[in-house]
């Protein structure tokens, strides 16, 4: 039997078929050239990590360097919070008197009438008075 709507279904087919291949051709394309990006960046990733890699195994790291003062003028101007005994010494030499407490110390230059320097528990200077 042939009635219109059978030519027309039949007439159809190959249009079908033809649009189902070409969409299947182009999704194909896509993923190919997809796929091929992600091999491409996985490659750089790769190169980037052993750069990185190279670059950690051979950087050095300086210890930071500590500015001294010049010992020129008054010393007391060169007193620091935080400074520790062995820097008071060497600046203002050796005390003439040194109170002892549970929390601290206090070096008295030349004595209790003079300069005085305090220190915490740990040795670090708290605080000062100039003669």
């Amino acid at each position: 039997m042939n009635t219109p709507s059978s030519h027309h279904i039949a007439g159809l087919a190959p249009r079908v078929i033809l649009v189902v291949t070409a969409t299947l051709f182009c999704y194909s394309n896509n993923v190919l050239a997809e796929s091929t990006e992600v091999e491409e960046l996985r490659l750089q990733v790769e190169t980037l990590k052993k750069r990185v890699q190279e670059l950690e195994s051979t950087q050095t790291v300086d210890a930071p360097t500590v500015k001294k003062k010049k010992k020129t003028g008054n010393p007391w101007h060169a007193l620091e919070v935080n400074m520790s005994k062995e820097d008071v010494r060497s600046l203002l030499g050796k005390p003439g008197r040194v109170d002892t407490w549970k929390t601290g110390e206090a070096w008295y230059y030349p004595n209790t009438r003079g300069g005085e320097v305090d220190f915490d528990a740990n040795g670090n200077v708290t605080g000062w008075l100039a003669p």
